[in-house]
């Protein structure tokens, strides 16, 4: 038997409870009983599950990650699109060049329309 069954055995049903409990019969059978789990011994749930597929989630959806890309910002949503499994090499490389020209545009057309607006402030 190796530690880890030893740690994952179920306790008796006084184990752990105080000594004035064990001896008064308050317990009124599985009252007290409980189950202790070491940290580390028992892994977390989404390691185990089985039916957790990368392509089901969210952030791999084509649809969903341009909408990252082009509403949110570039710099949030290039990063995901690389990592997104979904999408071959060439969609990656085109897309963020289509991308990066979109992000260039808009500073610019948001400098422009900033300038624009403050001409007639500077009195010209």
């Amino acid at each position: 038997m190796t530690s880890a069954d030893v740690n994952l055995e179920t306790p008796s049903l006084n184990e752990g409870a105080e000594p004035a409990v064990q001896e008064s019969g308050i317990g009124l059978g599985d009252a007290y009983r409980s189950i202790v789990i070491q940290p580390g011994t028992v892994a977390p749930a989404y390691l185990n599950d089985t039916d957790n597929n990368d392509s089901e989630q969210w952030s791999n959806r084509p649809v969903a990650t341009l909408a990252v890309l082009f509403f949110v910002t570039g710099a949030f949503g290039i990063p995901l699109l690389w990592r997104n499994p979904n999408f071959v090499s060439w969609q990656r490389v085109l897309w963020s060049v289509v991308v990066l020209i979109y992000t260039i545009a808009l500073f610019v057309g948001v400098g422009m329309l900033v300038l624009r607006t403050l001409d007639p402030a500077r009195g010209n």
